[in-house]
């Protein structure tokens, strides 16, 4: 009897052991994985309770902190945390930059440490030999109009730019798909994806326990991707060819109250248009994984390129209404897929190009003058 209880007790342990063996070779397979893909042996970048988890933005709701001090002093951070001065130096053309993802740039970042208003900045002090010049990417990832209207009226306006960059389309345009469209935007951007921690999931018991376990985070992260399989499919109906009448409009309005904000502290403005990809499998790429599809209805594909257009003219009709700068990115982009990841971001080489297109315009209509 004592020896069938000491075998089993060995057994026991043994079983232990090679789960243990088990997993730490998987941690070690897992944390090298990380490694060879450019996130580092010891990041844990899955692990939810490891990221920061940010309170509401008071006005914005959601997005990044501006600011930041070095030792005591306080200044601009810029979304890849570029650091400037909060008041502008003397003789210095200070330039900012709205929008949404395709301003942020953060896959281009994430891969190059690269986006188009960092490029740009280099590529003006470049070509007009100064350094006396800076451009500031205060662009998020989920920003509408509604967000830059907000935030240049509550913050950027008071660093004393002398130019501000706008490109918007897609965020605004989607809001009108939600199935509340209001003039606020609050039908989509009141949903938790945008803005509002789940923290009853996130500090789970396990998720608690293997935290620091990146063998751990992966797994839970394909487990999570199954449950969501449902919610990647996307829901489309028949919408028109024209967007909705009073999404364009809200759309105009929020560009023309940004150039009457501008206009009035005189600061010059330059509206951009947004190049798309138009095959749907690209389309159907970037929005599967959304969160949110289950409530969402997206038009038929050919519809929603009409819509996008639209907006894209909605743009020009603004910056010429008001006597505003425009530029065409939709023409110069394309529709060439090197320069696109999805069928909307840009890849390293797209947003080089934009750069380049930003700088060309600016130096060609004379727009920076400096002091």
């Amino acid at each position: 009897m004592k020896n069938q209880l000491s075998s089993w007790r060995l057994n026991i342990l043994l079983l232990i052991a090679s789960l243990l063996i088990v997993f730490i070779c998987s941690e070690l397979i897992t944390r090298t994985c990380n490694l060879v893909n450019g996130y580092g042996f010891f990041s844990n970048h899955l692990s939810l309770i490891n990221k920061k988890i940010k309170p509401m933005l008071p006005f914005r709701t959601f997005g990044f902190e501006l600011y930041r001090k070095v030792d005591g002093i306080k200044y601009i951070s810029s979304r890849h945390k570029e650091l400037f001065p909060i008041i502008k130096p003397k003789g210095t053309f200070r330039i900012v930059v709205f929008g949404g993802s395709t301003s942020e740039n953060f896959i281009s970042f994430k891969i190059a440490k690269i986006h188009y208003p960092l490029l740009l900045q280099s590529e003006l002090r470049r070509r007009l030999n100064t350094k006396a010049i800076e451009v500031i990417n205060v662009a998020k990832a989920g920003y509408s109009t509604a967000h830059s209207l907000i935030l240049f009226e509550l913050d950027v306006l008071s660093w004393d730019p002398d130019l501000i960059i706008v490109s918007h389309n897609f965020n605004d345009l989607s809001a009108s798909y939600w199935p509340e469209f209001t003039f606020d935007y609050s039908g989509k951007y009141s949903h938790k994806f945008f803005y509002v921690p789940d923290y009853k999931s996130i500090f789970s018991i396990p998720n608690v326990l293997f935290k620091h376990s990146a063998f751990y985070w992966f797994v839970r992260n394909r487990i999570d991707s199954l449950k969501t399989e449902e919610n990647k499919k996307i829901k489309r109906a028949s919408y028109g060819n024209a967007p909705a009448e009073s999404a364009i409009q809200v759309f105009k309005r929020n560009l023309r109250s940004i150039t009457a904000i501008a206009k009035e502290n005189g600061i010059k403005v330059l509206f951009g248009n947004q190049p798309i990809l138009p095959k749907e499998r690209y389309f159907i790429k970037h929005i599967s994984n959304k969160p949110y599809n289950s409530i969402v209805t997206y038009p038929l594909h050919e519809e929603f390129l009409h819509h996008h257009k639209t907006f894209n003219e909605a743009i020009k009709q603004v910056a010429e209404e008001t006597g505003v700068f425009f530029i065409d990115n939709e023409s110069v982009l394309g529709t060439r897929g090197k320069y696109f990841f999805d069928f909307l971001h840009y890849t390293t080489s797209g947003v080089t190009l934009l750069a380049n297109n930003y700088a060309n315009c600016l130096i060609k209509q004379d727009i920076i003058k400096l002091r």
